[in-house]
């Protein structure tokens, strides 16, 4: 599979899927990659990479240059991502742990430019404050969230250990679906976008 364009937003269907193993949808993945600002040659973290979309693009967006870190508790997960980045041709730059967060990352002995959490909302406040000493000045952070409860966690545990520019986007995404009359708008679950930078 190839995806020869330099945006974003590969379709979710080129991707293999899991029953049970959720994925950040093509419109909310382009949008949290854009507030990511991932670069060629960036050092990617992704918590909770399901499928492994985040993972897949933002690789393909750091180039050979760069690396992708996919963390996930499932080891399903892990050999769902493993697959599509194989199915990309990007398994070379891609490097998967299990593990629960926040737990795992405290084995991992690197430093990030960007950092995305898709999963974890239990831990939120843990997850931040441990991300917070991984992360090189001038990295960003960007959490999906579907609770409100999560956004507002989120919020204040960033802004407590010193992200500045925090910011919160909420996402409702209509899907057309073609009926015998015509296009009928089919609304998925709002998402909440929130994204920081470590000065």
């Amino acid at each position: 599979m190839r995806w020869d364009y330099s945006v974003p937003g590969i379709p979710d269907e080129y991707f293999e899927r899991g029953e049970g193993i959720p994925m950040t949808k093509e419109e909310v993945r382009a949008l949290a990659l854009s507030k990511l600002r991932v670069r060629r040659g960036d050092r990617v973290l992704d918590i909770g990479c399901g499928t492994g979309s985040v993972t897949v693009e933002a690789a393909i967006l750091v180039g050979s240059e760069g690396v992708v870190y996919g963390v996930d508790r499932d080891e399903r997960a892990i050999e769902l991502t493993r697959r599509n980045a194989e199915r990309f041709g990007v398994l070379g730059n891609v490097v998967l742990i299990r593990g629960e967060a926040p737990e795992v990352l405290l084995g991992i002995n690197e430093r990030f430019d960007r950092v995305f959490v898709g999963g974890g909302s239990e831990r939120i406040e843990d997850i931040i404050r441990v991300l917070w000493g991984m992360l090189n000045g001038g990295g960003r952070v960007v959490v999906d969230a579907i609770l409100v409860e999560t956004v507002v966690r989120a919020v204040r545990a960033m802004e407590e250990v010193g992200f500045r520019d925090v910011e919160v986007t909420e996402v409702i995404i209509a899907k057309g679906l073609r009926t015998r009359v015509g296009t009928a708008m089919i609304s998925r679950n709002p998402v909440f976008v929130i994204s920081g930078e470590k000065p």
